[in-house]
């Protein structure tokens, strides 16, 4: 029974801490902004190197580096809200807590998250390697492409990727050690990487980064744009990471048998 008793325990203390210590809470919050927009950076960076040099492959760089992110916020406990998306749902499902108390401590992880991304994005823009990035940048594209989908689109490749997110997380609390663990998240993120699904938190990584680096901006990055893109992509997050894996899988284990994960 190691997912139910990582779950129960894991959102146990992420409750107790938004509880009772807050500023704690919410700076875990900010630190996994933070390493999920450093991860971004550098595999677009790679990634856009690699392009000039071979075409098509760029994309592929991306999608493999980009699963060091999650896997510095995991082994380095920060608070990710696509994560938390998957343990709250789960212990809404077994009431270990409420709905709105699950809901709520997604949300403030969110605005957290979104700190810590604007804070790196702001740094960023000060280095030598994203001053001046022009519209061919491989982050500037990533970020246009995302723009210009459907609220629907967005909605729909927003619950394949946390699908594919949390199978990661899931993963990872069968895997005994650090390597295993590694190994686990670095192939399920190229998953949704490479299919060039929607993830709210990286969503924030792309576009603070083209926001205060890119000359010019891409036309499709309007407030208007970004912010539906956002709230879409937060809501189809919630649906493929919160209850297609967190509530099936505490629906999953509340059986009586003892085919428990």
């Amino acid at each position: 029974m190691v997912l139910n008793e990582t779950a129960e325990a894991g959102l146990g203390k992420k409750l107790e801490l938004m509880n009772h210590d807050f500023g704690r809470f919410a700076v875990r919050a900010v630190l996994a902004g933070i390493y999920l927009t450093i991860a971004t950076a550098f595999s677009g960076v790679a990634g856009y190197a690699v392009e000039q040099l071979a075409p098509g492959l760029g994309g592929i760089v991306f999608a493999f580096l980009f699963g060091f992110g999650l896997y510095a916020i995991i082994i380095l406990g920060a608070e990710l809200a696509t994560g938390n998306m998957m343990f709250s749902s789960y212990g809404a499902t077994t009431g270990q807590t409420t709905w709105g108390k699950a809901i709520w401590l997604v949300i403030v992880t969110t605005i957290f998250n979104l700190v810590g991304a604007i804070l790196v994005a702001l740094l960023l823009s000060q280095s030598a390697k994203f001053a001046g990035m022009d519209q061919t940048h491989l982050i500037s594209t990533l970020t246009e492409g995302k723009l210009e989908k459907s609220a629907w689109g967005a909605f729909l490749e927003g619950i394949g990727a946390n699908f594919v997110v949390n199978m990661a997380i899931v993963g990872a609390s069968f895997s005994k050690d650090l390597v295993s663990k590694f190994f686990t998240i670095i192939a399920f993120l190229a998953i949704f990487v490479g299919l060039g699904l929607e993830h709210v938190i990286a969503n924030f990584s792309l576009m603070t980064i083209t926001f205060f680096s890119a000359d010019p901006l891409p036309a499709s990055m309007t407030l208007g744009s970004v912010l539906l893109n956002w709230l879409m992509v937060w809501l189809g997050n919630f649906v493929g990471g919160g209850l297609l894996i967190g509530a099936v899988y505490a629906w999953l284990n509340k059986t009586k048998t003892v085919y428990k994960d």
